[in-house]
């Protein structure tokens, strides 16, 4: 038993960690109208989300390539998550704001270490295992939302859930890994570790990948906020249902990133990232420019395709380029791959204010023009 919940501890804790990043962009609808706020205002709340985070989690991940901390797991998600609960007692917008900067400190400590664990672990099965990390963290930005629409129903007190879902998580963990030899050295150097010491960095490659994780980050971030706002002020549908309707778009994404990660094996890394702005940049022309269900659903399906199928071979690209840093490498391609998109937000927000979302939305084009020609620019790794 021990040995299944190993195995799959790893996507199930990412999952738990993102249950909390994913819950925020479906609260939008819920502050703007509790709070009064404007579209830019909105957007700020997943800028200090990411703010810190994206500036830490390099940092943690250098960390995690020096010294094992793997108490930054339970830490990381359960910090995300009772910030997220402790939005029920928010009384202003200042407050709301603090909680969010809060939870995407959580997520920082969480993401290097946790990807460190997966290859700690299963490095015999590194592809598969990276694999199910991912889907594991898309499922929780699938399930964030469709749990975050309980304040719809219940009224803001629903969110403690949140807190209940930490506290189970750790268990879990304390159960699987406490007391095993990979958690036993915590905070000990990992100078004398072989693997880390392997291979070559390629870091000028790597560059180049920064870009393709920025377009992929950004196109994943806006889409997170805009997709209930559009569904509301345009499409005309109840905010009830919008969470809805982001849920349906992460669980699209909870599947399109495994199969993004098979059709790398096929086809290699580098060209499932092709392939995914390709079917990205068309698709999203229809979902802004045919104001209806029919769009709007219609183009989900292929707009998902593209920005979650990259995500996987993102990771790995990241990690081959820097073979002897794959908690640095981890932490800007599973870390910033989510959050940096949220430092870019709010303008987007406030493109919306000055005019309306589907010109806000039309600046994912040229970003996702950008991540197509970078990754023509980059080669595949040895």
């Amino acid at each position: 038993m021990k040995r299944i919940i190993r195995k799959y501890g790893p996507p199930i804790f990412h999952c738990i960690n993102d249950f909390g990043q994913g819950s925020l962009a479906a609260l939008i609808p819920f502050f703007i109208a509790n709070f009064g706020l404007n579209y830019y205002q909105s957007a700020t709340i997943i800028f200090c989300n990411t703010v810190v985070a994206s500036i830490a989690q390099p940092i943690l991940g250098y960390v995690a390539d020096r010294w094992r901390v793997p108490w930054f797991i339970p830490v990381g998600f359960t910090v995300t998550l009772v910030s997220i609960s402790a939005i029920a007692l928010a009384t202003s917008y200042e407050m709301i704001l603090t909680l969010s900067l809060i939870a995407g400190i959580g997520a920082a400590l969480f993401h290097p270490e946790a990807a460190l664990l997966v290859n700690r672990t299963q490095s015999h099965e590194i592809g598969n295992a990276m694999g199910r990390f991912a889907v594991g963290g898309s499922a929780g930005f699938a399930l964030g939302p469709l749990i975050a629409g309980g304040v719809y129903v219940f009224g803001a007190h629903f969110l403690w859930v949140f807190t209940a879902i930490a506290l189970l998580g750790v268990l879990l963990y304390l159960y699987a890994f406490m007391g095993e030899a990979d958690t036993a050295n915590a905070g000990e150097s990992k100078s004398s570790n072989k693997s880390t010491d392997t291979g070559t960095n390629d870091w000028a490659s790597f560059s180049k990948l920064f870009f393709v994780i920025a377009s992929r980050s950004i196109l994943f971030s806006v889409l997170s906020i805009f997709i209930p706002i559009l569904y509301i002020t345009v499409i005309n549908g109840e905010a009830r249902a919008s969470s809805l309707a982001l849920t349906m778009y992460f669980a699209m994404g909870a599947v399109l990133t495994y199969m993004g990660g098979a059709l790398s094996d096929k086809l290699g890394f580098l060209k499932t990232v092709r392939l995914g702005n390709l079917i990205f940049l068309p698709s999203v022309l229809v979902f802004i420019f045919v104001p209806n269900v029919w769009g709007f659903f219609g183009a989900m399906i292929p707009m998902a395709f593209g920005v979650f199928s990259q995500y996987g071979p993102i990771t790995v690209l990241g990690q081959k380029y820097l073979a002897k840093n794959a908690g640095f490498a981890s932490g800007v391609t599973l870390g910033l791959g989510i959050t940096l998109g949220g430092l870019v937000a709010p303008y987007i927000g406030h493109l919306a204010d000055i005019y309306d979302v589907q010109t806000a939305l039309m600046t994912l084009i040229p970003v996702g023009l950008m991540g197509l020609l970078m990754s023509f620019w980059l080669k595949e790794p040895k």
